[in-house]
Parts: C-alpha cells; structure tokens; sequence
C-alpha cells in the first residue's frame, strides 16, 4: 500500500476516533444498508488410505467427471453427511 494512502487511511481513522457518541449514531443512522458476503473458513485436510483397486476406481470417476479426485470424494462425503444429517446441514445454514 503507498505511504499516500495508509497516510489518508490513518487520518480518515483520527477523524472517526474524534467523533463523539451521539455523533457516531447520527451519521450511523444516516449510513444505507450495505450486503456483506463472508468466506468460508479454509477446509481442513483428511487423509485417509485406500487400496489401490478403490483409490483407481476413484480416480477414473473423477476423470470421467473431470474433477480431481478428492474433490470428488469430498462431494460424495458431504453428501452422504447432508442425508444422514439433514436437519444438521439447515441449522448451519441458518
């Protein structure tokens, strides 16, 4: 970020720091709606062994389906875990 920059930055901060309570509420209220999209936290990883005949049949389905193949079973393990706990899945959403 350029010196220009994080020097209006800093004094657009001192300018809001100054404000008074009743202030900060008037200009709150004045202030329109805005929609904030949040990010998911990264995944976490799990590893797991598979015998090469299964871990081959994966990966030929997730050719065939052109995604790699954890992705794939990470598609499939989130299904089955919306099946079994459906109610689970809505209350996240939620």
């Amino acid at each position: 970020m350029p010196i220009t920059q994080r020097r209006a930055l800093r004094q657009e901060a001192a300018g809001w720091d100054r404000l008074d309570d009743n202030e900060f509420a008037r200009l709150f209220e004045q202030g329109r709606h805005v929609r904030v999209r949040l990010r998911r936290p990264l995944p976490k990883t799990l590893t797991i062994a598979l015998d090469e005949r299964t871990l081959n049949a994966l990966k030929r389905m997730a050719r065939r389906k052109q995604v790699r193949a954890r992705h794939l079973a990470a598609m499939w393990i989130a299904d089955r875990l919306a099946k079994e706990y459906p109610s689970e899945r809505s209350r996240r959403l939620t």
